[in-house]
């Protein structure tokens, strides 16, 4: 398996785990050992060694090649894994190939030899020909100087090729000497080369055949950048390990927190580094994904590195280990929520040996090298010292839980990398700085509408055979990992059950990696007092949708049973596989930030917006086109990477309440400047992140600092980003307290997207008793799925109700029609309710009946699409009232936002279970009715106008704030947005305007109360204190208990969990 960088861990990439029994109990690996040694012949000796070898010799993924791996705990001489082999610089250089540079040297003195007897026999002649010249004549036959002619002659046939000797000689020695040079740097080159070769010959590349590089000029470097390397290099090692020690702790430490890294002055050195050819290339990258395996199937380079680092000699004392590279581990022990204390420890690293292997793909452009896969050659030796820090305990050496704890999580972070696993890391994306992503891990949406079950088998058995039935509900999960990805209603005592509810699973290309290639519709018989009973699943073939992708197929499957047991029944269903769309080119813009002005953003460059590094077109695109109206769903990415200077707002609290006046002259708040990242009076900050007003992911908490570092998020099917908000809230866990709300980050999404598909920047914190900024991320690539415009709308809401009426059937008598004159009307969803009083039924002049209310029925919902509107009409026959008729709306079926007029069928029967669960359309049609419809009649129409208003509104705060704490915690957030004034933004306005009228005594306790609610949304009044806020945390933990034991006996079924980030 191939891990990413900055990977964040969810259920799809779960947190490895410390084992603790092998620290409390060292000795127990050695027992195992033994008892399996009991019988102790050579046959199983042969096997033990055998398998020994086969969990030892693992693929490399960078050169295809098995190899040796070993572990932290095998025997090994640390310096024999840097030393074996033959050093690159001991060997001689090759023997040049003499022969041809004889063949070279005695063709060029030929060559010139040749050239010379030429020229000095050419020479005389050409002399005679050119002495017929009258000139030349008078010369050589002058009287007065007789050996002038001979001078002449001599000058003219000597010193010409005598010259042209001098020059061919010199050009010789020089070509000579050259070509000498080229053959001893050849070998010199042949020599380098055999270091990444085949040695010994034997078609292998390991440890037996390997060549030794000298490294010191490597070494020599890392001394010199080693102690200037900025550790904020680290934080992604810092973040992995923290939630590694915090996944593994024991209850009685609740959270832990690297504080503090530094690789001090003692640098690491690479103590052997070689070139390695390549031997199964397929194979190495088998597990990779198809981008990454393209990538470094192209030109590209292997190289092994062999590192050790040892630490200096140093002191008992904390400080005199600082030049050596060290972590401050603060754990914080005691009871979670009621004591804790703070117990920080500095590691310093002793020593780590190890060899890791990498293959880099090279390209033409700076700085030359992009994809890079890394992978470990074994478990690295570490060794640590473990100090406590703590002023109340001895500052005793090598605490031996403690430092046990820390070594086996670092060897479980690094047994995450160990061939055949791998790290793949873009160094082109790390070495240019940036983080941001520009594509979703998701590769596409499956879009399932489940219809309905047939011909379930009866898995209760109540009061009798004769009423003998079953609860279903249906889950889908991956099936290889079984965790609900979604779950429908349950549809009580029915075996043929209507759903008619949409599921939309984003696909991972992790999924497809790790051959989780099928979705699982696990089909549920929910049960009060035991565990719910598999009634059978059906297995749809993921790889087969994407083969077919952008068509939906309606199926009908029959179940599997999950035992040897028979399981009759069928699933009814509608399933696609919609995959991501590019962005749409006649959308491009400057993808400039649309909140600067456009005068200041053209001619003041402090707001020219810095943009992300796009490495390939796609890249370009995402971040300069914004999301197609026309393509409203989509996948959504959320990601927030850090907040910066985050507290809490004294605003004069720091002062004692026990009557510490303030001096002449003080200021009214401390303005410090000086910024602090580590304090006991600050924060510990976590983030929730809603879309919707939905909860979908919590962090971690980051015990006290001002500047944490999350980079976490998660990824969601998102059905309209036109109309959909992000809200991140950010929280102060706090000890005997509800952890209050130290801002909140409100980001509209079509506002945010209205010129990219991505924006990363830094959003204030707002509406809470903190301040800070916090930066953010958001992603949007749409996908080809075009949901009926019903599908598009929120899953939170309010369903406002503006008039009913009845119009009955022609064929029904006047007496039914008195009889619905004097029904009152209660209108129902799940627990929330309203009614209409039978007295202010009317008769209208077409016929039906009308009913005036003095107000719009308000009506919370929180899971519009497996919610309905039942519409009871309640007669009164003497004492005894009874059912008239009942209509059922599915909220489904309604559109968001618009003022819509509704026609629902009434129908009348002596039994309306069957008809408030199971899905009807507004027209009455019950074609997808198997049985029970000969019990229901159909005696007229509902005509109902109404709208459906996204988002939470006040109307939700009595079903919201109950037991639930994430239910309180949203309605909390809700309720500051909309003292804020952002609920406009979601379309939600509670219209409660204040009247000019004279307040009442109950206008003015309302009043009071609001104005109570604003003082303690800000930690002020009754709040301000610590015991009156601990109060408030004791009386909602005795009503959550309470309402847990209440829950216990209601049939639940198998919802998906809130993702956290541990």
């Amino acid at each position: 398996m191939s891990h990413k960088a900055h990977e964040a861990y969810s259920g799809k990439n779960p947190v490895p785990k410390v084992a603790l029994r092998s620290i409390l109990d060292p000795s127990g690996a050695t027992e195992a050992k033994a008892k399996g040694l009991v019988h102790n012949d050579n046959k199983d000796e042969e096997k033990e060694q055998d398998e020994t070898a086969r969990l030892r010799n693992r693929w490399d993924p960078v050169t295809g090649e098995e190899t040796a791996v070993k572990y932290g705990g095998d025997e090994q001489d640390s310096t024999d894994t840097c030393n074996r082999g033959e050093n690159i610089l001991s060997m001689d250089y090759p023997p040049p190939n003499w022969s041809a540079h004889r063949s070279h040297v005695l063709k060029l003195t030929h060559s010139s030899i040749v050239k010379i007897m030429m020229a000095y026999v050419a020479s005389p002649i050409f002399f005679y020909f050119i002495s017929t010249l009258p000139f030349f004549r008078m010369l050589t036959t002058s009287q007065t100087h007789p050996y002038l002619g001979l001078a002449v002659f001599l000058i003219f046939t000597v010193t010409p090729p005598s010259i042209l000797a001098y020059i061919l000689l010199f050009t010789l020695d020089n070509q000579s000497a050259e070509d000498f040079a080229d053959r001893v740097w050849d070998a010199e080159r042949t020599r380098g080369l055999a270091a990444g070769g085949d040695y010994n010959g034997d078609g292998m590349a390991g440890d037996e055949g390997r060549v030794r590089e000298s490294a010191e000029w490597l070494n020599t470097v890392l001394k010199g950048i080693w102690p200037i390397i900025n550790p904020d290099l680290f934080n992604s090692v810092v973040d992995m390990l923290e939630d590694i020690m915090q996944a593994s702790a024991p209850k009685f430490i609740h959270s832990v927190r690297v504080a503090d890294i530094g690789q001090g002055s003692n640098a690491m050195r690479v103590t052997s580094i070689r070139s390695l050819p390549d031997i199964g290339v397929e194979e190495a990258l088998h597990d990779a994904d198809d981008a990454v395996k393209e990538n470094l199937m192209r030109e590209h380079v292997n190289v092994e590195v062999s590192f050790a680092y040892r630490a200096l000699p140093s002191g008992s004392k904390a400080y005199t280990k600082a030049h050596n590279a060290h972590i401050l581990v603060e754990f914080f022990l005691g009871v979670a929520g009621v004591y804790e204390f703070k117990l920080p420890v500095w590691v310093e690293l002793k020593g780590v040996f190890g060899t890791a292997r990498a293959r880099m793909e090279l390209i033409p452009d700076p700085p030359f090298i992009k994809t890079t896969l890394l992978t470990l050659m074994g478990l690295p030796r570490v060794s640590i010292s473990v100090v406590p820090m703590s002023r109340s305990l001895p500052n005793v050496m090598n605490i031996p839980l403690l430092s046990s704890f820390i070594a086996k999580s670092i060897e479980t972070a690094c047994a995450e990398y160990v061939a055949p696993r791998s790290l793949t890391l873009d160094l082109q994306q790390l070495i240019s700085g940036d983080d941001i992503k520009k594509d979703t891990e998701a590769i596409g949406v499956i879009v399932i509408h489940i219809h309905r079950a047939t011909g379930l088998k009866k898995m209760d058995t109540r009061n009798s055979s004769d009423t003998a039935s079953s609860d279903p509900y249906v889950t889908i999960t991956h099936s290889r990992q079984g965790k609900p990805l979604y779950s429908t209603r349950i549809i009580f005592a029915d075996v043929n059950p209507c759903f008619e509810e949409t599921a939309a699973v984003i696909i991972d290309a992790n999924a497809i990696k790790i051959r989780d290639t099928k979705l699982s519709m696990q089909l549920w018989d929910s049960d009060r007092a035991s565990a719910d009973d598999m009634m059978g699943f059906v297995e749809i073939d993921v790889l087969d949708l994407m083969r077919n992708k952008n068509t939906p197929t309606r199926r009908v499957s029959p179940l599997t049973s999950p035992d040897s047991e028979s399981r009759p029944g069928s699933i009814e269903y509608t399933v696609g596989y919609y995959a991501k769309m590019v962005p749409n080119s006649k959308l491009v813009t400057d993808g400039t930030d649309p909140a600067v002005p456009e005068d200041l953003k053209k001619h003041d460059p402090d707001f020219q917006e810095a943009r992300a590094v796009a490495l390939n077109d796609l890249e370009a695109a995402v971040l300069i086109t914004p999301p197609d109206p026309d393509w409203p769903s989509g996948i959504i990415s959320i990601q927030v990477h850090e907040i910066r200077d985050v507290k809490v707002r004294m605003e004069g609290r720091e002062t004692s309440m026990m009557g510490q006046g303030r001096k002449e002259g003080q200021k009214g708040q401390d303005d410090d400047g000086g910024e602090q990242e580590e304090g006991s009076d600050l924060p510990s900050p976590y983030c929730t992140i809603a879309i919707n007003d939905n909860l979908i992911y919590s962090t971690r908490v980051k015990p006290i600092t001002s500047t944490p570092v999350f980079n976490a998020g998660a990824e969601r099917f998102l059905r309209d980003w036109r109309s959909a908000h992000i809200s991140v809230t950010v929280r102060d866990s706090r000890m005997r307290e509800n952890d209050p709300v130290l801002g909140i980050v409100f980001l509209k999404v079509s506002e945010l997207l209205a010129n990219a598909s991505e924006v990363t920047r830094f959003f204030p914190l707002e509406d809470g008793i903190g301040y800070g900024s916090a930066r953010i991320s958001v992603l949007f690539r749409p996908v080809q799925a075009a949901l009926p415009t019903n599908l598009l709308g929120f899953d939170t809401g309010t369903l406002v109700v503006h008039k009913l009426s009845v119009k009955l059937d022609s064929n029904n008598t006047d007496r039914l029609l008195s009889t619905l004159q004097s029904c009152g009307v209660k209108l129902k969803i799940s627990s929330s309710s309203d009614k209409y009083s039978r007295k202010t039924a009317e008769h209208a002049e077409d016929g039906s009946v009308v009913w005036h209310g003095d107000r719009t029925s308000e009506i919370p919902v929180r899971q519009r699409y497996n919610t309905a509107l039942t519409m009871r009409f309640k007669e009164t026959v003497g004492m005894n009232p009874g059912t008239l008729g009942m209509a059922v709306l599915w909220l489904r079926d309604v559109v968001d936002g618009e003022d819509s007029t509704m026609e629902v069928a009434l129908f009348q029967s002596n039994d309306y279970s069957r008809l408030k669960q199971n899905y009807v359309p507004p027209d009455g049609s019950l074609d997808m009715w198997d049985t029970g419809r000969e019990k229901l009649t159909r005696i007229g129409t509902v005509r109902i106008e109404l709208t459906f208003q996204p988002g939470i509104s006040s109307v939700h705060r009595k079903v919201m704030n109950m037991s639930d704490r994430g239910q309180k915690n949203m309605w909390d957030e809700a309720d500051r947005r909309g003292a804020s004034g952002l609920q406009e933004k979601v379309g939600v306005q509670d219209g409660n305007a204040v009247s000019g009228e004279e307040k009442g005594l109950m206008d003015k306790l309302r009043e009071w109360k609001k104005h109570e609610k604003e003082l303690h949304r800000q930690h002020r009044g009754a709040l301000q204190t610590k015991p009156g806020r601990t109060v408030e945390w004791l009386k909602d933990n005795v009503e959550e208990a309470g309402q847990k034991v209440k829950d216990r006996f209601k049939m639940h079924s198998r919802q998906p969990d809130i993702e956290t980030e541990v």
